[in-house]
């Protein structure tokens, strides 16, 4: 296998496939349910932003799991600047639950008011429209909304968002999102604690002025220069430099833990550039592979090839002489 090959293979495990079917299903899905938001609503605006509006969502790891489409809907600043989340939130919930009722032909199967900063609409599909309300403070600038982590209001432009990320795909000739998707995904796997946001404003601010030619080119970049951004909270806003997207680090007490494991997987893949660019294929994959891991996966592709035994502790991936994939806890089921 190529290192090219190892990352087209990874970028297919983890890209979110959508058929034009779905993706008609969910644009008129959200537009019909945007369109009656502004029936019932005092909205300056709504817009689609998250992941799926940057086209840099991943599969879920569990293939029954729906995915996210999230619609902001601003709120105008004269009446409603003063308003606290718990009370936008119940505006939008009342809303929803008016439209349910007098357009059923919607579809709407639920209206889940669990989320803390969002109002959760299901269709029952494989997908679910999460309504986060925000306060427009100036169209297309700013507009008031409320963090994901702590609910506490910021100043921020989702759509800014979109638009660099937009150019920075373009400078790096298509790479960089199914880049981002990739990070996501090992973000996931190795560093939960951080989020998702941040991987994403990382890569921009990285590798978006950055010439790569290849993944493996672009990947060892991030690692290299993400340890500089790593050490202290530094990453601004592009929308609002008085905010620090990285601080939560701190405040959590897993800097330290993040700066680590830059360091290793930059040292990682270091190594596999090195033998990428001797011809050694092989080793430089086996590096990649030390990165970019799905430990579900693996362990299902050992018990499909039968290199699995049960142990005393549970599944134990890895003949009985080696157990080089370690032990899994049971119980635990695998999709095969």
């Amino acid at each position: 296998m190529t290192t090219q090959e190892f990352f087209d293979g990874l970028l297919d495990h983890v890209d979110l496939k959508v058929s034009d079917k779905e993706r008609r299903l969910i644009e008129t899905k959200q537009n019909e349910l945007r369109e009656k938001l502004r029936e019932f609503l005092d909205l300056e605006d709504d817009f689609l932003t998250g992941s799926y509006r940057r086209n840099t969502i991943i599969k879920p790891r569990n293939p029954s799991e729906k995915f996210d489409v999230d619609v902001f809907v601003a709120f105008n600043k004269e009446d409603y600047e003063n308003k606290d989340l718990a009370e936008l939130r119940q505006t939008v919930i009342d809303a929803l639950h008016n439209i349910n009722s007098q357009y059923p032909e919607l579809g709407i199967s639920r209206i889940n008011e669990s989320q803390r900063r969002s109002v959760r609409v299901e269709f029952g599909n494989n997908f679910q429209i999460d309504v986060v309300p925000a306060i427009q403070i100036e169209k297309d600038v700013h507009y008031k909304i409320f963090d994901k982590r702590t609910l506490s209001a910021v100043k921020s432009n989702p759509k800014l968002h979109g638009e660099l990320l937009t150019k920075a795909n373009e400078h790096a000739k298509g790479k960089l999102v199914p880049l981002i998707k990739m990070l996501r995904a090992w973000k996931r796997q190795e560093c939960p604690y951080v989020k998702s946001f941040h991987i994403e404003l990382l890569a921009v601010e990285i590798l978006g002025s950055s010439n790569f030619d290849s993944y493996s080119e672009g990947a060892d970049i991030f690692f290299d220069k993400a340890r500089e951004y790593a050490k202290s909270a530094c990453l601004k806003d592009p929308a609002n430099a008085d905010v620090t997207i990285d601080d939560y680090l701190d405040d959590d007490g897993k800097r330290q833990d993040f700066i680590n494991l830059i360091n290793t997987e930059f040292q990682l893949s270091e190594e596999a550039r090195k033998l990428e660019s001797v011809g050694d294929e092989d080793g430089a994959v086996a590096k990649w592979q030390e990165i970019f891991y799905d430990e579900d996966e693996k362990t299902a592709a050992a018990i499909r090839s039968g290199n699995f035994y049960v142990g005393a502790g549970g599944v134990v991936v890895g003949n009985n002489d080696e157990q080089k994939y370690g032990r899994i806890e049971s119980p635990r089921s695998y999709r095969v």
